[in-house]
């Protein structure tokens, strides 16, 4: 009789805090669910609740807890702090978040030295830090624990990348790396267009499908929810995602105004590459930006539609120069594909769909380790990364650890002398060297240990 084969534990981090902190909000994030009830009163997670995350190359088993509270007249206090001893026990990695717009807090001090006991590696995340222009108020918590914070919004996102990478260097087993031979799944390519209310976003869906199945109208708003809508063309199969036009927050009205942006941004969570609708004849607004970025910060592959284009400007100058302010005012997205296109007539359709298998197809590509350590050198050769006096940076290998999107950890004596400025250098170079279009690219640093040199 075969011997049962056990899969190894999987890494646990526990997210503990005050009641009302917003970790049941960061849980589903993670977790992509609405596993844990959000509501804006204290103790409303009253169970530990455990889903394992799958995001980019990271994964790991989360532990949502209840609310530690010091008030001995709150329900169910002595449940929730035994919950949250077990579940302390299995973990890993404790999460402790605090409330960025409350400050330092003496119960988040007490806290902490309560978590100390347990004497388990501890990140303090500072939660609900919307604006990331902002976080003087969040390095305040450093006279808590005397190291380095992590601010974030656990409602849009913001932060959660710097926390995993930062997780990974203290439990580097989250990362799973990439098999050279591993199959991709067969499933549908799920597609979502996004953009502001009335930029034709249904009507592109409508032309794909062949018929009005969604409504259409001159009307902002007429799209209340992400709606998933699967269609086979040529033998491909494909779920296209209508969402709702998202608004600038200051013209946010009603309930279902929110609910409508919030189901929207969700169907990024969800999706392998994201079509931004921009509106030909009009100016790029600061919204169409701010749509832009809420894709770059979920690393979704990203093409982008110019509809309308039947009303862009008649001559060549005229319309040269409309294309060159688009990518001005989203510079940020220099390696994504802009395709003319219009709903009425179905022009630049098929151009359309090209881009976006393309994009697709760089999303979900896999590089051979020799062909990065290639780049490595001759990147390296002609700019060398940055050192001190007499110590020299080296980068010693490379390899690819993930897809969706392409993801590449390389290995140097001295991560924390790698800029940012030359880590856009190194993106820029992979991109030259692969032709690595329509995709983010993430690039991790890691130190070189005694173990992996003697490997090596």
């Amino acid at each position: 009789m075969a011997l049962e084969k056990h899969a190894p534990a999987l890494p646990t981090i526990a997210i503990v805090g005050r009641p009302n902190v917003g970790k049941s909000t960061l849980f589903n994030r993670l977790t992509k669910s609405r596993k844990a009830l959000v509501a804006p009163v204290p103790g409303t997670t009253r169970d530990r609740r455990e889903s394992v995350v799958t995001r980019d190359n990271y994964k790991f088993k989360l532990i949502d807890t209840g609310g530690m509270g010091f008030d001995d007249q709150l329900e169910f206090n002595r449940e929730i702090e035994q919950q949250i001893s077990r579940a302390l026990e299995c973990a890993d990695l404790v999460w402790l978040v605090v409330d960025f717009r409350e400050g330092l807090n003496p119960y988040d001090q007490e806290l902490y030295r309560k978590l100390q006991k347990s004497r388990k590696k501890i990140l303090v995340v500072v939660n609900k830090a919307d604006d990331p222009a902002n976080t003087q108020t969040a390095m305040d918590f450093m006279q808590m624990t005397k190291e380095e914070v992590y601010p974030a919004s656990a409602s849009h996102g913001h932060g959660i990348n710097a926390l995993l990478e930062k997780t990974a260097e203290l439990i580097p087993a989250i990362i799973t790396e990439q098999q050279e031979n591993g199959e991709q799944e067969d499933r549908p390519l799920r597609i979502a267009f996004l953009g502001r209310p009335n930029v034709g976003k249904s009507s592109i869906v409508n032309r794909i499908l062949g018929d009005m199945r969604m409504i259409v109208s001159d009307k902002s708003g007429t799209t209340r929810e992400a709606i998933e809508l699967p269609i086979t063309i040529e033998g491909e199969d494909y779920i296209l995602i209508d969402t709702a036009g998202l608004k600038r927050k200051a013209k946010t009205h009603g309930h279902l105004d929110k609910i409508s942006s919030l189901n929207a941004l969700a169907s990024l969570e969800r999706v392998d590459v994201a079509v931004l609708v921009l509106e030909a004849g009009h100016d790029i607004a600061v919204q169409d930006a701010k749509i832009a970025s809420e894709i770059l910060e979920r690393k979704r592959a990203v093409v982008m539609a110019l509809n309308k284009w039947d009303k862009a400007p008649k001559s060549r100058i005229a319309q040269k120069e409309f294309l060159e302010d688009v990518r001005e005012k989203l510079r940020f997205l220099p390696y994504v594909e802009l395709v003319k296109v219009c709903s009425l007539d179905g022009q630049g359709f098929n151009a359309l769909f090209k881009a976006i298998h393309k994009a697709a197809g760089q999303y979900t590509r896999k590089i051979q380790t020799s062909d990065i350590n290639r780049i490595i050198e001759a990147t390296v050769s002609r700019t060398p990364p940055p050192s001190k006096e007499r110590s020299n940076t080296r980068i010693y290998y490379g390899l690819q650890t993930g897809v969706r999107p392409p993801t590449f950890a390389f290995y140097t004596n001295n991560p924390e002398r790698i800029t940012t400025d030359y880590t856009r250098y190194f993106e820029n170079q992979l991109r030259y060297h692969l032709g690595l279009k329509g995709t983010p690219i993430v690039i991790q640093w890691r130190a070189k240990t005694s173990r992996q040199k003697r490997n090596r």
